[in-house]
């Protein structure tokens, strides 16, 4: 029985970090970028949309939160709860 059990059990395909340059990081896992790699492309990310801002913060801020590597992540850290009781 648990060999059956294993057998039906969901796996996870493991690939090796960083083999897509536009990932995003949406959970701890398998995926194809590690959360260093998320962090340091988005800290790229902020001097480049500052940069093509012309330093138009408010600018910047709106569209890493739409472009960034982590934007799933915080998208779904960001909805608000829902409870049934």
């Amino acid at each position: 029985m648990a060999d059956e059990a294993a057998e039906q059990a969901p796996v996870g395909t493991d690939t090796p970090t960083g083999t897509d340059p536009d990932a995003k990081y949406e959970q701890p896992g398998y995926e194809d970028k590690s959360f260093g790699q998320a962090v340091n492309q988005d800290q790229e990310l902020v001097d480049d949309l500052v940069r093509a801002t012309d330093g138009d913060l408010d600018e910047a801020a709106r569209r890493f939160e739409e472009e960034s590597a982590g934007a799933p992540a915080r998208a779904r850290q960001n909805r608000p709860e829902t409870s049934d009781g």
